[in-house]
């Protein structure tokens, strides 16, 4: 008998398991929020980082196993976090496993649309971090401080490289169940590395269901700037009470 709907979070590059404590609190207790963490950073520093998706996904979905197996849940990513999503709710699907009942996605174009035009994971420390400042790549707490700068660094050129080296391979048959995409304002446009309104549409391919899209203000990392709105969306949809119309 299932339990309390769930939300699976996966973060952003750099991102551990406290990344969307922001969003998070605002999210009802009903909800068993659960969020993953890669090797190589939080509680998992001392093991080795991983810099290639599908490695990332199979320690994601071993993880996941436990918490999914008649449940409902949803898989919420950013960024990073929406590319393993979208990988992990692949693998599920083919294993004919326990599938979400929709995916929530922010901050990145669909799988297919390649946001970078140079490749930044083999940087040296002051020009990657002047490239992730660039597209706001981090929180700006975190670019401001040495200290965290050459902690980040490794796992940053890790997490990029894995998004640098991914390829997509369109699927036979679309996703059965919902998906919700939500960006920044600023993300959008044609250049600088920005996210063209068709490489944000082209979510829809990815299901036979409902693909809606909404802009908030902000930069790469609004979701925190409209903490509130994002958990209040996301708890619609893991409680199945959300509505396009």
């Amino acid at each position: 008998m299932a339990t309390n709907n769930k939300v699976i979070a996966l973060p952003f590059a750099g991102g551990n398991k406290y990344s969307f404590n922001g969003i998070e609190k605002h999210v009802p207790k009903k909800i068993d929020w659960i969020t993953l963490e890669l090797p190589g950073r939080g509680s998992r520093f001392k093991e080795s980082l991983l810099d290639r998706i599908d490695h990332m996904v199979d320690d994601l979905l071993s993880q996941m196993i436990p918490h999914i197996h008649d449940e409902n849940y949803i898989i919420y990513g950013h960024s990073l976090g929406t590319l393993l999503g979208y990988e992990l709710a692949k693998k599920i699907t083919e294993k004919k496993m326990n599938k979400p009942m929709a995916l929530f996605f922010t901050g990145r174009g669909a799988p297919g649309f390649n946001r970078f035009d140079n490749k930044k994971s083999i940087l040296p420390s002051p020009l990657f971090w002047e490239e992730v400042n660039k597209i706001g790549g981090l929180p700006k707490e975190i670019l401001e401080c040495k200290e965290l700068l050459d902690l980040y660094y490794p796992i940053m050129i890790s997490d990029f490289k894995a998004i640098e080296d991914y390829d997509y391979l369109p699927m036979e048959v679309p996703f059965t169940f919902p998906i919700h995409i939500f960006m920044g304002k600023d993300e959008i446009g044609i250049g600088n590395e920005k996210t063209s309104l068709s490489g944000m549409k082209a979510w829809q391919t990815e299901t036979s269901d409902n693909c809606t899209f909404e802009l908030l203000e902000g930069d790469h990392f609004f979701i925190f700037k409209h903490a509130e709105s994002i958990a209040k969306r996301i708890s619609q949809i893991a409680m199945g009470s959300f509505s396009i119309y």
